[in-house]
């Protein structure tokens, strides 16, 4: 994270380059080839209240409960259990490291989302719930393309959702009209209108045509230390993004840097934010607890677990998980690093892989 004198902020806007969208248009995108890493089962954000947060993302998005993808044939969504039925768990403690809390989840799925999205919410346990600003490092954001973004204006209005953009309302940018808001724990979701052939061209109905993942970091090539050269994400474009998208990021001035890269063994995009600020604004890092509302979480579908958790703590990052310990499920292994902003990576290794 860096900050610029205001008035060199300003004429740095002003010569930036013109960036694609993070989609292509004709929402045909291509995949990358599997690595250590071979894709995603669930994004994950954590919540105050899962009732609540379901219901927003249901009622304005479409978005509907799942089957949990570690339960192997399961078709009905699992519901989300109430906070009187849900007890401790000592396998999520461990994991987790949040001895003596009760903690719930809620899968969900998204029209044309090849990866689920998932709510976590912890309690019995102190947690932090600070809404992130988009330049702060370890801020994550979801991005959804939508085929009438006029139409969702209005449902995000009917929720009261708040607006980051400057003057409360979309922007047109250099790859469509877009806004960004809150939902009601203040995680940020960013709302882009899909243009003509990429909606036309989607599998399915909804108004959500695409999905990727957004991160804030404080150092792009920091960053990518893990996400490229030990993960093996795939780095398809940087680009520098103009006025309309600091606009859209609730900035007067200043400078971002994006990254898009491409998760191996799929086709999802997560995107890298690096902001340069003017003197006026100051950034917070976060760090992050899994608990923390709005804690971001990757659920990684690995190969070679007990390499990979040695290649990770041989190249310096933390773990959440107590000991750096796998937890064992029937349906696999589990365990969670942390990167170099905060972010909570989760290693998910199937049994039926072991022997890869």
């Amino acid at each position: 994270m860096r900050c610029l004198p205001f008035a060199v902020s300003c004429l740095l806007v002003a010569a930036l380059v013109q960036p694609r969208a993070w989609a292509q248009e004709d929402g045909a995108r291509v995949a990358a080839a599997p690595t250590v890493v071979h894709g995603l089962y669930n994004w994950v954000h954590s919540t105050a209240d899962a009732e609540r947060a379901f219901a927003f993302y249901r009622d304005v998005f479409g978005i509907e409960l799942a089957p949990s993808p570690f339960i192997p044939g399961a078709a009905a969504p699992e519901g989300i259990r109430p906070l009187a039925d849900v007890r401790g768990d000592r396998l999520i403690w461990n994991l987790t490291d949040t001895e003596g809390s009760r903690a719930r989840t809620v899968f969900m799925r998204a029209p044309n989302t090849p990866f689920g999205l998932e709510l976590s919410e912890f309690v019995d346990i102190a947690r932090e719930a600070r809404a992130a600003n988009p330049w702060d490092p370890g801020a994550s954001r979801l991005i959804f393309r939508v085929r009438d973004l006029a139409a969702l204006a209005v449902k995000l209005a009917a929720h009261r959702a708040p607006t980051v953009t400057l003057q409360a309302a979309p922007v047109a940018t250099s790859s469509g009209r877009a806004v960004l808001v809150r939902d009601p724990d203040g995680y940020l979701i960013e709302v882009r209108e899909a243009a003509a052939a990429e909606a036309n061209g989607a599998e399915s109905p909804g108004e959500v045509v695409a999905t990727a993942i957004g991160l804030t970091v404080a150092d792009t090539g920091r960053a990518l230390a893990l996400y490229r050269d030990l993960l093996g994400f795939d780095v398809r474009e940087r680009s520098q993004g103009d006025s309309a998208e600091l606009v859209l990021n609730g900035l007067a001035a200043g400078r971002l840097e994006r990254t898009v890269t491409v998760i191996p063994g799929s086709a999802i995009e997560v995107l890298f934010f690096e902001f340069t600020l003017p003197q006026n604004v100051t950034a917070q890092p976060f760090r992050w607890r899994i608990q923390d509302v709005g804690a971001p979480q990757f659920q990684l579908e690995v190969r070679g677990l007990d390499n990979l958790i040695e290649r990770t703590r041989a190249a310096g990052y933390r773990f959440l998980s107590v000991g750096a310990r796998p937890i064992e499920r029937p349906f696999g292994r589990f365990v969670f690093a942390i990167d170099a902003d905060n972010i909570l990576v989760e290693y998910a290794e199937p049994a039926a892989q072991r022997s890869e």
